[in-house]
């Protein structure tokens, strides 16, 4: 009972600070929707658009309405352009300088023959990037247009066939939404705030201002104490993560086995790793502001270098050995893998192996020091 009591007035007097509130629950969760947002578009696929400006001469002629079945073959629901038939090239060309068109078609002027073509005129503006890019796919399909009009016309043309296949990993994998591959990374982002931030500091402050001395003249001992402070620490973990679990679960949609056994040994084995880390921290700084200075810069290398949020192994190897060193990367990948995501050609059993050797080396360390991190020396 005594243990409980304690933990409890442990836990209120941690979460009662703002920063901790802030920087362990609600920043990972804004985080989680500002990214799948911006960047997973909510797993639906993103269009692609352009204004197109006509300006049509010849209306009425034979030859120009290859031109127009062109362009309902690129426009509307299914195309990229959307078309609309000005009168004159002058009215076209200041709609495009205003930014309401990104290119114009300009049919010439007079008659058109079968031997000159038809011929078109098309502007952009330099140095916007929507303009080039819009003139350029017009420019790609009337090409494609000639070729197809040549090869009707002259049975002897010669053309290179192409044919296309899309080749897939394996017929039961997925497409990957950004939502579903970040989910892993913010729970374990959750998790390093927690370790190697809250953890150090809170043992840190209770024994630079003698707090912890104080404790010790009751009858509680060392032990009871260090497991107050573990049974916090998993407590500040849980919150932020069930309201994780709610938010991608009703939110999101995220399925993908985050409710199996293996995701929750995963998670177990997460922060085990990442407390152990954040002992060491706490045993091997004096003062506070060293914690502050070792846990934010290991909180940086831990999530970027582990590939929370982007690919990593494609990095030069000057930074690529960092990949391979901080156990996040092998810790976020093992969650991944129990939502049936692969970004790795490694074995399972060293996505084990590896944080299971953080832990023992941690532990190691901390024990080393526990008096000293319990202000009981």
């Amino acid at each position: 009972m005594r243990f409980w009591r304690f933990t409890r007035g442990f836990f209120l007097a941690e979460i009662r600070e703002f920063e901790v509130l802030f920087w362990s629950i609600v920043f990972p969760l804004l985080l989680y929707v500002f990214l799948s947002a911006v960047l997973g578009n909510d797993g639906k696929p993103r269009s692609m658009s352009f204004n197109l400006a006509v300006v049509n001469t010849n209306p009425a002629s034979d030859e120009t309405a290859i031109f127009n079945q062109t362009l309902d073959a690129v426009s509307g629901a299914e195309g990229p352009f959307k078309v609309t038939f000005l009168g004159s090239s002058e009215e076209a060309l200041e709609a495009l300088k205003t930014g309401k068109q990104d290119v114009v078609a300009v049919l010439a002027v007079g008659k058109i023959t079968r031997s000159r073509g038809i011929p078109i005129s098309l502007h952009s503006i330099s140095g916007k990037e929507s303009s080039q890019v819009a003139a350029n796919i017009l420019e790609l399909v009337l090409e494609k247009t000639n070729l197809e009009i040549e090869r009707h016309r002259n049975p002897a043309f010669q053309h290179i066939g192409m044919a296309e296949e899309a080749v897939t990993v394996s017929a039961s994998s997925p497409k990957v939404a950004y939502k579903d591959y970040l989910f892993p990374a913010v729970a374990l982002m959750m998790m390093l705030s927690v370790a190697l931030l809250n953890s150090p500091l809170s043992l840190g402050f209770y024994r630079s201002v003698g707090i912890s001395r104080k404790i010790f003249t009751t009858p509680l001992r060392p032990l009871e104490y260090f497991g107050a402070h573990l049974t916090k620490l998993l407590i500040t973990m849980l919150i932020p993560l069930v309201l994780l679990y709610a938010m991608a679960w009703f939110i999101y949609g995220v399925r993908g086995g985050i409710f199996s056994p293996g995701f929750f040994l995963s998670l177990i084995l997460g922060m085990v790793t990442l407390i152990s880390i954040g002992l060491v921290i706490a045993s091997v700084a004096g003062k506070e502001s060293s914690v502050m200075v070792i846990g934010q810069t290991l909180y940086q290398v831990l999530m970027f270098m582990g590939g929370f949020f982007f690919p990593v192994m494609g990095l030069p190897w000057s930074l690529r050995w960092l990949v391979y060193v901080v156990p996040t990367t092998y810790l976020v990948e093992l969650l991944r893998r129990g939502m049936g995501i692969q970004t790795m050609d490694m074995a399972t059993i060293w996505l084990i192996l590896v944080p299971l050797a953080w832990v023992i080396i941690s532990m190691s360390v901390f024990s080393r020091n526990f008096s000293k991190v319990m202000g009981n020396e």
